[in-house]
């Protein structure tokens, strides 16, 4: 079973599925000419697609590597295809939205050195030196560390880092020590907010201010209103993290600076959508010979069956291809031609206001289109569907197309992650990348300026 990219014909002229992708490492793959004999696309865009995947051109002659690097940091991917590399304009559709699901925009609106750094086509003959993109938090090509096959990943994504930071901070609130026995622990709720427990956790509780008692200069503590159900609440206490999105912050503390305040709300969230398709088989799969389908112009840009997943005690693993199987599919609402910041705003108004029922119907004639020659049938062969729609999803990360080259210690995030007073502020926002890691670095900042 092998990747696919399925072409649409409101975008490509004509409806049709494409397996054998080329992709490193794979087994019997194709060759790009090969593969692209099977698409609907002119002659003239498969042979610039062989050209911009497999040949050796420096489109950049006389240039240093670090002359380069500047260059390509300033241009978008797109214009890099058309300007620099000089392909037909039909090409772009095929790339655009690759970046998807990584940037929340497609490569109109990030710029060529990130998609080097992500080993896109075009750049194989361009003699680049390893080094660091433009993009914090966004690991240099040629420095990662090598990763094994299987990328893991709990069934509940991130959650389960949760549960077990709160399961070592207040013991016997969920039994077991390990990755793999925290999945299926069952936790006990009543634990987590005992008058006797060094650490305190109080479930659906919502922040509505912080305010330091006193002078902030000079306050020895913090007040915190919050609300529970139709209750108003004060707590004090020394110290406060906000561990919020800074969008959020400006009106939760409402003594902050101006300047801070205007950091904080700098960053715009990237809206994603990941729906989730039950299905009762995957036999449509396994008679197309494929496993993950791409689909640049469709209303979600990707078809994938979800990696099985096996970890302790949770099995979640379809031997047969009569077994029932969940679909993953990807959208990320963007409107192309706006600054990146500008889309991600435009893909909130789009999940706002777009219903559950249009959400079906894109999905069922999606589905349809891609495995009905397989004998896929939405009617019959769908269980389930579930849109989880994020609209404030990933931090927003800088983007020097539209953003400017901020002196160090000027960039919004570091001015907007500034202590005040006895209140610190850690998220990914504050990184200013969107990544578990980041978070993690964030807050280990945040507790130790406080300690400090």
């Amino acid at each position: 079973m092998q990747p696919a990219v399925f072409f649409d014909k409101e975008t490509f002229g004509a409806d049709r599925l494409a397996a054998g992708v080329p992709f490193r490492g794979a087994k019997g793959a194709l060759s790009w000419t090969d593969f692209l004999a099977k698409t609907p696309l002119p002659s003239e865009v498969q042979r610039n697609i062989v050209r911009l995947q497999e040949a050796k051109v420096d489109y950049m002659p006389g240039l240093s590597s670090e002359a380069k690097k500047d260059a390509l940091s300033r241009m978008s991917y797109k214009d890099f295809l058309l300007t620099v590399a000089k392909v037909h304009p039909d090409v772009i559709p095929f790339y655009q939205v690759r970046t998807h699901g990584l940037f929340g925009v497609g490569i109109d609106a990030v710029n060529a050195l990130d998609c080097w750094g992500l080993e896109f086509p075009g750049f194989q003959g361009m003699n680049i030196a390893p080094g660091a993109t433009m993009r914090m938090g966004f690991t240099p090509r040629g420095e990662a560390t090598p990763k094994p096959e299987y990328y893991f990943h709990f069934p509940d994504g991130n959650a389960s880092i949760a549960r077990m930071l709160v399961r070592s901070l207040i013991p016997g609130s969920a039994p077991g020590r390990t990755a793999e026995d925290v999945v299926t622990a069952k936790f006990d709720y009543s634990r987590l907010d005992k008058s006797d427990s060094p650490v305190r956790i109080r479930l659906n509780s919502t922040v509505v201010r912080a305010r330091h008692a006193g002078d902030p200069d000079s306050a020895k503590e913090v007040d915190v209103a919050y609300v529970r159900g139709r209750q108003l609440y004060n707590v004090r206490g020394k110290a406060v993290v906000m561990a919020c999105w800074n969008m959020i912050i400006p009106n939760l503390c409402e003594e902050l600076s101006e300047k801070q305040k205007e950091a904080l709300k700098y960053g715009v969230k990237i809206p994603l959508v990941y729906t989730t398709v039950a299905v009762r088989n995957w036999t449509a799969f396994k008679k197309l010979g494929v496993r993950n389908v791409s689909a640049p112009g469709m209303y979600h840009y990707s078809v994938n069956l979800e990696d099985p997943t096996i970890i302790g005690d949770y099995r979640a693993a379809p031997k047969s291809p009569e077994d029932p199987a969940l679909l993953r599919m990807g959208r990320t609402p963007c409107k192309p031609g706006l600054s990146e910041r500008d889309q991600h705003r435009a893909g909130h108004v789009d999940l706002f206001t777009t219903s559950f029922e249009t959400f079906e119907r894109k999905i069922r004639d999606q589905l349809v289109r891609i495995l009905g020659p397989g004998g896929f049938d939405p009617a019959r062969d769908i269980d389930a569907i579930t849109v989880n729609r994020w609209p404030h999803g990933y931090a927003y990360e800088y983007n020097y197309l539209f953003d400017p080259e901020w002196p160090e210690g000027e960039q919004p995030c570091q001015i907007a992650r500034k202590r005040f007073g006895r209140i610190a502020i850690a998220n990914s926002d504050a990184g200013a990348a969107a990544y578990t890691d980041q978070a993690m670095d964030q807050a280990y900042r945040a507790v130790h300026e406080l300690l400090s």
